[in-house]
């Protein structure tokens, strides 16, 4: 009974956002208007809401947190997107930033893109991360500090959780 108990607490635990105190790596790349940017001091809040993505088919999942929270680039809540490409993509920066600028038209938003030609692990394991198969939506402060994440598609609870704790943390 114990076990099953324990079992059964792990699972729900598990599914759960978290709220730990991992820290967003430092970084340096460009936004898609090509100005430096030094993560996470460069962050444009305090706190800032930032969605990582690792493949260009997981942006649907970003637009479900961005779309479902009322994001708007030029007002509001403060986010950046970071898609992490990869250290190889680096050989081929200037097309994927045009391909990304292509698709992306308004320069708020292209502020907001900002892309890491880094190791996955360099983000992921300072995060508690692994693999690449979910998108990863935190709760950062400019010192790095997160407050919160979780993973994955934008579920009512979760967006109601990154509300209070956004809200709670200005």
């Amino acid at each position: 009974m114990r076990s099953a108990l324990a079992l059964m607490t792990a699972l729900t635990l598990a599914a759960m956002p978290t709220y730990a105190a991992n820290f967003f790596p430092t970084v340096t790349s460009e936004d898609l208007n090509g100005d430096s940017k030094a993560l996470p001091a460069d962050l444009p809040g305090d706190p800032t809401i930032v969605f990582i993505a690792y493949k260009q088919n997981q942006q649907p999942d970003v637009n479900t947190w961005v779309y479902g929270l009322g994001l708007d680039p030029s007002q509001g809540a403060e986010f950046v997107e970071v898609p992490v490409v990869g250290r190889a993509a680096r050989l081929v920066r200037g097309v994927v930033d045009n391909g990304m600028r292509s698709g992306i038209v308004d320069t708020d938003m292209r502020a907001r893109t900002i892309t890491l030609y880094e190791s996955i692990n360099l983000v992921n394991d300072p995060l508690g991360f692994q693999g690449r198969n979910e998108i990863r939506v935190l709760l950062v402060r400019r010192n790095g500090e997160v407050l919160w994440s979780t993973s994955g598609q934008a579920t009512e609870a979760a967006m109601a959780d990154l509300k209070a704790l956004y809200l709670a943390n200005q």
